[in-house]
């Protein structure tokens, strides 16, 4: 059944909510404005998966039938201070460019490295998103989030069972707000974000359709010094491959079909497992 009274798009082109830009079609996405509206949301359908900027996501083929709930309409957020100690409230919507330049307005510090991500505080949580040695859990102070059953719950952020690259928010709950936790610095944050922009710029190909970092990094190496040296950096099956400036990221050189894509990774896995015995693990998410 379809709740006429949330916002919502049917027969949605998936390439629009996926910053790679592959994918099918969407039976139908909600955009709903509050934690209630999600809610219903969750209590009228059994299943439904949250959107964001879709920074890691890759849709399949054909028509993907899910009910997808997206956060654009979750974007308040609340600011509060105790002397040099930060908080920001933020709803699952609110992107980490907003964070951004809440952190150089108030000059504050630990958002550093997680600066050039593209990312929603929701999608972050739920996936523990990190860069350069950190991660958002460690900021994150609490979390309000809304469980199976469509009640709003809230946990701190020891009661939260998190990882590399993983919370439990990818398998129960959707992430409706977060608390943060930053504080006020003597260096010069803008500055230094804007190195950390120019260093990532000139690392990664932020000039095509990407899914960030194809896979997690095994335990004491790096996934793209791995598929570099099975010679896969820079190699393409048609208009998907993996980049010529950094080899853990795909990026859709025009048309890329989900496919295509598959296979790659596929190849990519087996070599990476004949030649050195690591299984690669994705981080991107396929969703089909």
């Amino acid at each position: 059944m379809i709740l006429k009274t949330i916002e919502h798009q049917e027969n949605i082109d998936l390439r629009n909510f996926c910053t790679i830009k592959v994918g099918g079609k969407g039976k139908i996405v909600y955009f709903p404005k509050d934690y209630k509206e999600i809610s219903i949301l969750i209590k009228e359908y059994d299943n439904i998966y949250p959107l964001g900027i879709g920074s890691n996501l890759i849709f399949s083929d054909g028509v993907v039938n899910k009910v997808f709930v997206h956060s654009k309409n979750l974007k308040k957020y609340e600011i509060e201070n105790q002397n040099d100690i930060f908080y920001i409230t933020a709803e699952a919507g609110v992107s980490f460019k907003t964070i951004l330049s809440i952190v150089k307005k108030y000059n504050l510090e630990g958002f550093e490295n997680l600066s050039g991500i593209p990312a929603t505080v929701g999608g972050a949580t739920a996936m523990n998103a990190g860069a350069y040695g950190s991660e958002i859990f460690d900021l994150i102070e609490e979390v309000w989030w809304i469980g199976r059953e469509g009640r709003l719950n809230h946990s701190k952020k020891e009661e939260i069972k998190y990882s590399y690259r993983y919370s439990q928010f990818q398998n129960e709950g959707f992430v409706y707000k977060v608390k943060l936790k930053l504080r006020k610095s003597d260096k010069n944050i803008s500055e230094i974000i804007k190195n950390h922009l120019l260093d990532r710029n000139s690392k990664q190909p932020l000039d095509l359709p990407t899914a960030g970092s194809t896979y997690k990094n095994p335990p004491g190496t790096y996934a793209g010094k791995l598929i570099e040296a099975v010679d896969l950096k820079g190699y393409r099956i048609n208009d998907i491959g993996f980049s010529e400036k950094h080899a853990n990221f795909l990026v859709n050189y025009g048309n890329a079909k989900f496919k295509d894509l598959i296979k790659l990774l596929e190849l990519a896995e087996r070599k990476v497992l004949d030649e050195f015995n690591i299984n690669l693990e994705r981080e991107v998410k396929i969703i089909d």
